[in-house]
């Protein structure tokens, strides 16, 4: 069985979250593939994969959601809804994963990453002496966000909200927690950024 970290399908699975319109299954399937990559790779049994995936969709089908108008007839909607949907209540899994890290083309040319956050969690580490203690670098993020520095934009009670590449005013914050700065951290470490 192809394994569940394989570039396609790990391309596939962005694919369909980064589309406009996807059918409920589609998103969950998607959305579990992704999380499962994030997490160490300890083998799911396949009973356990189609359980989240049911999961998933239950949920997805539950927010009723409005579908594509060009196609009335498939159930498919948008992602994107969904992602701000499950953005306080289930995981999303993180787009920037899947993409190449820039390679620098000179010893002197600035590393670009392709999600804002991650430049401030390398320098949070950076400030942390090296450790990846999850408590002292939300605590040292926390700080960067009280100071005003891009991308963050408020301290709540829930975490550390940030604006994401393409976030404009009146948008939605992405937010951090310990949970989702522990799967980025675990990210990092398989792309040998830490």
């Amino acid at each position: 069985m192809t394994k569940l970290t394989s570039k396609p399908i790990l391309k596939k699975a962005s694919g369909i979250l980064a589309q406009e319109f996807a059918i409920p299954k589609d998103i969950a399937w998607a959305w579990v593939t992704l999380l499962l990559s994030q997490e160490e790779q300890k083998r799911d049994s396949e009973e356990k994969r189609y359980a989240r995936i049911a999961e998933y969709e239950a949920w997805i089908l539950e927010l009723r959601l409005p579908t594509d108008p060009r196609n009335p007839d498939s159930s498919s909607v948008s992602p994107q809804a969904v992602k701000n949907s499950a953005r306080n209540v289930y995981e999303w899994p993180h787009e920037y994963i899947y993409e190449e890290p820039a390679a620098p083309k000179h010893p002197d040319s600035k590393v670009t990453y392709s999600d804002p956050i991650t430049e401030s969690i390398l320098n949070a580490i950076k400030d942390a002496g090296g450790s990846d203690d999850r408590a002292a670098l939300i605590a040292i993020l926390e700080a960067y966000a009280k100071e005003g520095k891009e991308p963050f934009a408020n301290v709540t009670s829930e975490g550390i909200e940030w604006k994401g590449s393409a976030w404009k005013e009146g948008d939605k914050y992405n937010l951090l927690t310990i949970k989702t700065l522990n799967n980025r951290l675990a990210n990092l470490r398989k792309k040998g950024l830490i």
